[in-house]
């Protein structure tokens, strides 16, 4: 085979006796092949990688970072203070240490000594609060905001310890300081088109939506990563492009592999394929403020009229897992199995459009590849399924460039994904907590907020995976958003690369790749 997959298949074993045995250390310690660990890895080179995700918005403003292309390129360019590790658990990057007191409201960094920016400064204390604020506060624009939202007071303790004082308790605030919009700034910079940080590799060029380059930083603190001389990101949207580039030779390392492209790239002598079944899910969010959409049973009648099974089948090849309107993987310790699987069901979707005043009900689904690959033939194997019960859906296919600025958020009904994230707390706080700046339905829901909020007072992780179970159910329930499937992500790389292993969190390692990976002579 020359897959390389961090998890099992779902498909072939019990859900129920999955989540009990799948610890996240099993996972990416003991599922795929540690392919080019065994060798020393060999420095030097010119590293080509080519991604999708690109637009003329792309920015490394680490407050407004969004598409997979600017993303990896600030995990070239930066780092951040915790990293999740290869077994989905926080370990240290530029915070050496770290601990928690006053029942999770009081959190103690203590910073990596003598780590260099590119201009030379050192990390200190007054960074990271610079950093930090960068997020925080009613004035910041930040798409992290309410990750932080609760953060009452960052000091700078002392020039290698930051003291975080929280207004209530968070006992995942190690994973929280891993979200890749904390990256670290030196104090007071501002201009990020020319981008510092303490990543491994430094910003030679930038241009949004086309191409960025980057060169070794020869004073990275890491001497286990960082092995290329070079690194070059090229934007390529279109999807058979991709792989015709990584094909050709003029890329090494390629994302978003097609699923039906999947079965046949495998068979290339030239490349292997790198499968990570994390906690990617598509989603098809509607505006619970504009009409139809305020009404409950009009959005639980879309719910009941796609067929997810068909789409896994038809559109994701076996790489991907029926979804069941919540954001929550399976994989993951906080999945809630006791909530019964949505099914195709035209009667019932018919019965809620009654319900809802309506005998027919005329909607428009707005699309790109950009937000998944199979977006657009995604919604219109939607728009088939309803046709049963009296819904017709006109797909909009939308432009790659300016998706994710003018039609994400903006349109009444989109497609869109989500990575996921490290915690099921963090997931809740970005997307479906009222007033995130990721909340892609407008939902807003007081008993949702407030089981969000209580649950982090809980030291018991046992008391915190209930309120996880409820806010898991409501989501199903009431939120006018429908998850069709969970899907693995897969890229592609060219035979020459090695230590190319997947990461839990995200994509191309956790889009930390560029930084791990090097070519063989």
């Amino acid at each position: 085979m020359n897959d390389r997959i961090v998890f099992p298949s779902l498909d072939s074993m019990n859900r129920r006796s999955f989540i009990k045995t799948a610890a996240a250390a099993a996972f990416a310690t003991a599922a795929f092949p540690h392919a080019g660990r065994t060798e020393a890895p060999r420095k030097g080179g010119a590293l080509r990688l080519g991604l999708n995700g690109g637009s003329s918005a792309d920015t490394l403003d680490p407050a407004q970072l969004i598409g997979t292309f600017s993303i990896n390129v600030s995990r070239q360019v930066y780092n951040t203070l915790v990293e999740i590790g290869d077994d989905g658990k926080p370990a240290p990057e530029l915070a050496a240490s770290w601990e928690a007191s006053d029942g999770n409201k009081r959190w103690i960094l203590n910073l990596r000594p003598g780590v260099q920016f590119h201009n030379g400064k050192i990390l200190d204390a007054e960074d990271v609060k610079y950093s930090l604020g960068l997020h925080i506060g009613d004035k910041t624009k930040s798409k992290a905001k309410g990750l932080v939202a609760d953060v009452a007071e960052v000091r700078a303790a002392s020039p290698t310890q930051v003291e975080i004082l929280l207004k209530s308790p968070n006992p995942d605030m190690d994973y929280l300081l891993s979200d890749l919009h904390f990256a670290m700034v030196p104090a007071g910079f501002a201009d990020w088109a020319k981008a510092v940080g303490t990543g491994p590799f430094k910003l030679t060029a930038f241009q949004p939506g086309v191409r960025a380059t980057a060169a070794r930083n020869e004073t990275y603190w890491r001497s286990d990563r960082g092995h290329v001389d070079t690194v070059e990101t090229v934007v390529i949207n279109d999807a058979t492009a991709r792989v015709s580039a990584l094909q050709g030779g003029s890329v090494h390392i390629v994302n978003g592999i097609d699923y039906k492209i999947a079965p046949l790239l495998k068979k290339d002598p030239r490349a292997y394929l790198v499968v990570t079944e994390g906690k990617q899910h598509f989603s098809l969010p509607m505006d619970a403020t504009k009409e139809p959409f305020t009404n409950a049973d009009v959005f639980l009648a879309l719910k009941h009229a796609i067929d997810r099974e068909q789409m896994v089948k038809l559109l994701m090849a076996g790489y991907g897992r029926v979804g069941n309107d919540h954001p929550i993987a399976a994989s993951d310790p906080s999945f809630n199995p006791n909530i019964a699987q949505r099914a195709y069901d035209p009667d019932k979707a018919r019965f809620h459009l009654k319900k809802a005043g309506k005998s027919d009900l005329a909607l428009e689904l707005h699309a790109a590849p950009v937000a998944f690959e199979q977006a657009v033939n995604t919604a219109e194997l939607f728009a088939q399924s309803v046709k049963s019960a009296g819904i017709t859906i006109s797909v909009k296919r939308e432009p790659d460039d300016g998706y994710w600025s003018d039609v994400w958020m903006k349109k009444p009904w989109v497609a869109s994904f989500w990575a996921g994230r490290p915690s099921a707390s963090m997931m809740f706080a970005s997307v479906y907590a009222s007033g995130a700046p990721w909340n892609e339905t407008h939902w807003k829901n007081d008993s949702f907020d407030s089981k969000l909020a209580e649950s982090r007072s809980f030291a018991d992780p046992a008391k915190r995976r209930e309120v996880y179970f409820e806010l898991q159910q409501m989501i199903h329930d009431e939120c006018p958003t429908i998850i069709p499937a969970f899907a693995s992500w897969i890229d592609a790389a060219r035979k020459g690369v090695k230590g190319f292993v997947p990461n839990p969190n995200f994509l191309l390692s956790d889009h930390r790749v560029a930084e791990r990976v090097w070519l063989a002579a």
